[in-house]
């Protein structure tokens, strides 16, 4: 922009106390305990209560896993155990150096984020800054690198059950320069004010049959004759050159509907969504299946851009790419997940979850 000085953010370096740069050492390190590195009581009782750090042991030491080891060396002005501590930790954990940024970066804001057992399939449980424990967790945090298979099963149950719970599913995405994303993942119940076919007058019902045997083919799909001048379904088709122009996926659920066809597999789904009161369009500019609507087109955006299993990302990175595109046009990414439909989105620490979309009327409204 003109006449503004834009400067790259900094990227933070986390260096080591034993470098000139690094942090300023106030306490003594940790000595190794059964579990982890244990810190005396006096300090570890401080950085118990006042950060949640840790676990107690029946001496009273507070016992601190790796990658707490170095937040507090990066934080809390502890000195790590020594100087080669870090690359022999690698040794035997060589993504520690990346939980410990990941978990830096979740309390960066002032959340709370503690790590559970190792015997403990997720990786931890986030608190606000305004309710900590023992209030109720407000995410269950788990994380990845960008380059990882996304476990996209595992998700969706992980998913389901947090939601249940009233909690986040939080995910931390960390890539190759150490820089962290963070999402939330949660189900999504389509829901919209369009009138699907089961819901259509007769008569209406009639005109479209009627339209649907006088049909010609036009690209993928067929082209229809107006019915009085105008179009009963909103659902289904495009109007264009004065007559309704349905896709491929549209000619397979007409033909269903009025022929008694087979639905193709990608029109099933289509059906679907369509009897849940959802309009979809073609979301090709978006990169994806379908970009879908709740109302008419000509009345609200489309809150949802959906991508079906067939077409789903394998990797963090594919999905950030994704997601991305989806918010940088107000729109809200779900994909389909064993034939749910699961929504990723991206989020910052310490600021509130984005709110889900709600449908916000019953029917089609006057635009004006």
């Amino acid at each position: 922009m003109a006449g503004r000085d834009l400067r790259p953010r900094p990227r933070p370096q986390r260096p080591l106390g034993h470098r000139p740069e690094g942090p300023r050492d106030r306490w003594a390190p940790p000595v190794p305990h059964q579990g982890g590195w244990a810190v005396p009581a006096k300090l570890g009782q401080r950085l118990y209560e006042k950060s949640k750090l840790g676990r107690l042991d029946g001496d009273g030491n507070l016992v601190l896993s790796s990658e707490e080891v170095l937040f507090c060396h990066w934080n809390r002005h502890v000195s790590l155990p020594s100087e080669a501590w870090l690359e022999e930790e690698l040794e035997g954990d060589p993504n520690l150096l990346q939980r410990a940024v990941i978990l830096d970066v979740a309390r960066s804001g002032g959340e709370i984020l503690v790590i559970n057992d190792a015997d403990t399939p997720r990786w931890g449980l986030r608190w606000s800054r305004h309710a900590k424990p023992p209030a109720p967790a407000e995410a269950v945090a788990d994380w990845s690198t960008a380059a990882a298979n996304v476990d996209w099963s595992t998700l969706l149950s992980d998913a389901h059950l947090d939601d249940a719970e009233g909690r986040l599913s939080e995910w931390y995405i960390i890539d190759e320069e150490f820089d962290v994303t963070m999402y939330h993942v949660h189900p999504v119940a389509f829901s919209g004010a369009l009138t699907p076919w089961s819901q259509l007058e007769e008569q209406q019902r009639d005109g479209l049959r009627h339209a649907w045997s006088v049909k010609v083919p036009c690209g993928d799909g067929y082209r229809l004759p107006m019915i009085d001048g105008s179009w009963p379904w909103t659902q289904v088709g495009t109007t264009h050159a004065s007559a309704r122009q349905l896709n491929a996926e549209e000619s397979a659920i007409m033909a269903h509907l009025v022929e008694g066809t087979a639905l193709t597999p990608i029109s099933a789904k289509a059906q679907r969504l369509m009897d849940a009161g959802v309009m979809l369009r073609p979301g090709f500019k978006y990169g994806c299946r379908w970009r879908a609507y709740d109302n008419e087109i000509d009345v609200a955006h489309a809150p949802w851009l959906v991508q079906t299993e067939d077409q789903r990302p394998d990797r963090w990175q594919e999905v950030c790419l994704a997601v991305r595109l989806a918010e940088g046009v107000n729109k809200i990414w779900v994909t389909e997940v064993n034939g749910q439909w699961l929504a990723v989105r991206r989020a910052l620490p310490g600021r509130p979850a984005q709110p889900r979309h709600e449908r916000r009327a019953d029917g089609p409204t006057d635009p004006s």
